[in-house]
């Protein structure tokens, strides 16, 4: 069921035509252009508050600047129409806090005017670092890097953001710094208390209506209905405006002097600017663009769910640099899109219109000329209640509600860095959450099983098709091969698990008679040098016991490393290395075949194969009309890819290879095979292009039959015809329960 003000919204937008109307566009850029001045008025008053109480009306007017400028840009050039700016939520409490150290560093005894003239400074400074950060990840497209970030990560960052906001409502209403415990103690001074509380519970009571209401109506309603219970109080009491102006109730008077719109950097007073003061709190300004960079990527995230619209952040990141870069120019501060007001853009009037972004500029407009004393009269008790509410949503969103989000051991990052900055500060909290991302990246990556999987000799065998009696060796002595294959990185983390496990597999009882271990690393992708010194004591390890370790598809950039730290393979007879996967069992299985005088035994080749099925003699010398002798020469081609499959081959007296190509352009072997093997089935009974490779590894006879020439077959001789099917059919079948074997030793 609709709620009421769900159905206003309703009603109104029938009245204006439709919710696609310019009528309905016009109305919600009204309604957006108020909550961006009500929220550029609360961060202005929280970011110029306590020392630098006297500027608040200059950064109102910085504020309102900002996203005047950075709206106009981000309406003509995002690639959504309901992106709307405000003083950016998530860094102003950091921007405060520049702000208040930059104040603080400066010599005593400065002027008004040079104290402000280094507030300008700093200002453009970290707005311009911060506009050129957020340019350059969108022209080289790292906004997506920015979301490696762990998410728990985030979370700290803005939970921390959320407790400045706290902490900054009641330092802005009960004026003291809350620097000491005497300083917390005098909040509960009945005075005092009268001037922190009553904003503290406007901002509960917002809080709890949230999830009831809808965000932006419950915000701008409050406004409006605080502000008028709060003069309406005061006037009953008779306290005149004028007298609240005096007794500090209200964020006014502001200066008296003209303001412009567009003050450019040029007019600072650069002479009485101590830039070494500045940069002396870089971490500060450090910290205002990583969290700018999150902001934008969560909020463009945020609004891509809301609008079921795929939006690039890479984009955005480019449109809000150069719209930053437009503010800093035009002495204004950092904006970025608000979720918030975006939201409330969409859900009034779903329709993309950038005259809803040109209207929220122009009200913008219209405050600064002609409204700045409306804004003088806004009370303290009003804003501070909003910034209760927001950092409430940010403590609760990520503290509280976190909790069901990650689990246990990600979710300890949140409150780990929060307490950091409740602690030490929070420029300490972004270095504890660097450090936070990187043991979390270390400790998950750590629990990826570098091992994708092994298997024994006897379900993984070469590429290379053996006789019956090699075959039967092989099964019976295959567990003197043991097959890891590799995945992932190596590095301190998952070299010594692989350093353990490998050991413990070798030491299992059914692996008494291991005499080959190969490591596969053809899905590795990358080492560090600590890979080494486990990679050295595995192969120190074996070669006590006699076992071959066998590193096979080793990248060179891997294998660089691994030589740069200190490993020689040709100091440990017992480390071998060779090209591929299928080359190291190809040597394996060749050793254990010579240990054993295994002698390759003649295969019969198809004439012989098919005699076997024939009771006619004649019916086999009449195969000899069907098929075509071909003599080949070694590295010779019988097919490529994509060739039409019009013919089948039998090798009769040379050997041949199968090959793929694999993602790098390589050619890796599939299968080898000498007398009596049979290549390009597949292909010649479904009728589809070659899908392999196959070059003659030596010179001599292969026979080959054609399509044309089968389908003779089958209207001269039919039994014939019946018998070469079915020697095909049993060909495929032992290659499909070969691959089959294989299959289950690695799933």
């Amino acid at each position: 069921m609709a709620t009421p003000l769900q159905q206003i919204i309703e009603r109104i937008q029938q009245r204006t035509l439709g919710s696609g109307s310019p009528g309905m566009a016009i109305i919600t850029g009204l309604y957006s252009g108020i909550m961006m001045v009500i929220m550029s008025v609360t961060y202005a008053s929280f970011i110029f508050t306590g020392d630098l109480q006297p500027f608040v009306g200059a950064g109102v007017a910085l504020a309102l600047t900002s996203v005047i400028v950075s709206g106009f840009i981000l309406t003509l050039m995002s690639s959504s129409a309901h992106l709307i700016t405000q003083i950016d939520d998530d860094t102003a409490p950091v921007f405060g806090l520049f702000l208040a150290m930059l104040a603080a560093s400066l010599p005593l005894g400065l002027s008004e005017a040079a104290l402000f003239a280094n507030l300008l400074a700093g200002i453009f400074i970290a707005t311009a670092i911060t506009s050129v950060v957020l340019l350059l990840f969108g022209l080289f497209r790292f906004g997506s890097f920015v979301q490696f970030v762990p998410y728990s990560v985030m979370g700290g960052y803005f939970a921390a953001v959320g407790w400045l906001l706290l902490t900054g409502a009641i330092t802005m209403m009960s004026g003291s710094e809350l620097e000491s415990l005497a300083d917390m103690r005098g909040l509960f001074e009945s005075e005092v208390l009268m001037l922190w509380m009553p904003a503290l519970l406007g901002g509960c009571l917002l809080k709890w209506l949230d999830s009831r209401m809808h965000t932006g109506l419950l915000l701008g309603g409050f406004v409006v209905l605080a502000c008028l219970a709060f003069f309406g109080l005061h006037g009953l009491a008779g306290n005149s405006p004028q007298e609240l102006l005096q007794q500090g109730h209200l964020i006014g008077p502001f200066a008296g002097e003209p303001r412009a719109l567009i003050s450019p950097v040029t007019q600072v007073a650069w002479q009485d600017v101590r830039q070494a003061v500045i940069f002396d709190n870089a971490g500060s300004i450090a910290s205002i663009t990583l969290i700018s960079l999150l902001s934008i990527v969560l909020t463009v995230s945020g609004i891509s769910i809301t609008t079921r619209k795929d939006i690039n952040a890479n984009h955005e990141l480019k449109v809000m640099g150069l719209a930053n870069v437009g503010s800093s120019l035009a002495g204004g501060m950092l904006a970025l899109p608000s979720l918030t007001i975006s939201n409330l853009a969409y859900d009034l009037h779903h329709r993309p219109d950038r005259l809803i972004g040109f209207i929220t500029v122009l009200f913008g407009l219209a405050t600064f000329y002609f409204g700045m004393e409306i804004v003088a009269h806004t009370p303290k008790m009003v804003l501070g209640a909003m910034l209760v509410y927001i950092g409430l949503g940010f403590v609760s969103e990520w503290l509280i509600d976190g909790y069901k989000k990650f689990g246990a051991f990600e979710y300890s990052v949140i409150p780990i860095i929060l307490l950091v900055s409740v602690f030490a500060g929070f420029l300490q909290s972004i270095v504890a959450g660097i450090v936070a991302a990187i043991v979390l990246f270390v400790i998950k990556y750590s629990r990826i099983n570098i091992i994708r999987y092994q298997a024994s000799g006897v379900d993984i065998r070469s590429n290379l098709v053996r006789d019956q009696t090699q075959n039967a060796i092989l099964q019976k002595h295959g567990n003197q091969v043991r097959l890891f294959k590799l995945q992932g990185f190596l590095f301190f983390g998952t070299a010594g698990t692989l350093y353990r496990e490998l050991l413990e597999s070798v030491n299992k009882p059914e692996n008494e008679n291991l005499r080959y271990v190969i490591l596969d690393f053809s899905q590795v992708i990358g080492a560090d040098s600590s890979a080494t010194l486990n990679f050295e004591k595995l192969a120190q390890r074996l070669a006590e016991r006699k076992i071959f370790l066998i590193a096979t598809s080793l990248r060179e950039q891997v294998l660089e490393i691994l030589r740069r730290g200190g490993l020689d393979l040709s100091n440990n007879a017992y480390l071998l290395q060779h090209g591929d996967l299928d080359q190291g069992l190809e040597w394996c299985e060749n050793i254990i075949l010579q240990e054993e005088g295994a002698k390759e035994t003649i295969s019969a080749g198809i004439f012989e194969s098919i005699g076997r099925e024939l009771s006619d003699t004649a019916q086999l010398r009449q195969l000899h009309k069907y098929l075509q002798r071909v003599e080949v020469n070694e590295g010779q081609a019988l097919m490529r890819v994509g060739d039409s499959a019009e013919e089948v081959f039998f090798l009769e007296s040379c050997t041949a290879s199968a090959y793929i190509i694999d993602s790098r352009g390589q050619e890796r072997r599939v299968s080898g095979a000498g007398r009596g093997a049979v290549y390009g089935e597949i292909g010649f009974f479904l009728g589809i292009p070659r899908t392999a490779l196959v070059r003659a590894d030596s010179e001599g006879e292969v026979f080959s039959l054609s399509r044309k020439s089968l389908n003779q077959m089958e209207h001269e001789a039919p039994e014939l015809a019946a018998v070469i099917i079915r020697y095909l059919a049993k060909v495929v079948t032992e290659r499909l329960v070969n691959t089959t074997q294989s299959l289950q030793a690695v799933l």
